[in-house]
């Protein structure tokens, strides 16, 4: 029996779901000829592509670490930091390929909701694991 939507739960792995998701589009769109022409490449997609990739692997490597003590909180911080920094490292990115390469306005909506969604799952990431952890302290 289907669970109606008001009453599922998130999933707790949802950050890296959607970072997988994220990834997946941004490697996708910047594959794409019409949009982004080859020879521009190297210049700005290289870096969106990246910056989507560190937000893949910083949250994986945030989520691998067990905390049992305050040093394997403050490791497991940084990388949730460095993901969540990403986030704005590929805004800003996106922002410049916007203005300056032909990206409809619906697929830039929808990768730009793709990332604004995965910083807040960060964000909440990091909020949940700062009240489950604050006895370390």
């Amino acid at each position: 029996m289907a669970v109606p939507e008001g009453k599922r739960s998130k999933s707790k792995l949802a950050f890296y779901t959607k970072a997988i998701e994220l990834a997946d589009y941004t490697t996708t769109i910047c594959n794409n000829n019409k949009i982004f022409p080859k020879r521009d490449r190297w210049m700005v997609t290289n870096r969106i592509v990246s910056a989507a990739i560190a937000i893949l692997t910083n949250v994986v490597k945030a989520n691998g670490i067990y905390v049992s003590a305050i040093k394997d909180y403050k490791n497991r911080r940084k990388y949730q930091e460095l993901a969540r920094d990403s986030t704005l490292e590929l805004l800003a990115l996106m922002d410049l390929a916007y203005a300056k390469y032909p990206i409809g306005s619906k697929r830039m909506a929808h990768w730009t909701k793709l990332v604004v969604v995965e910083r807040k799952l960060i964000l909440k990431w990091m909020k949940s694991d700062k009240d489950r952890f604050k006895i370390l302290k």
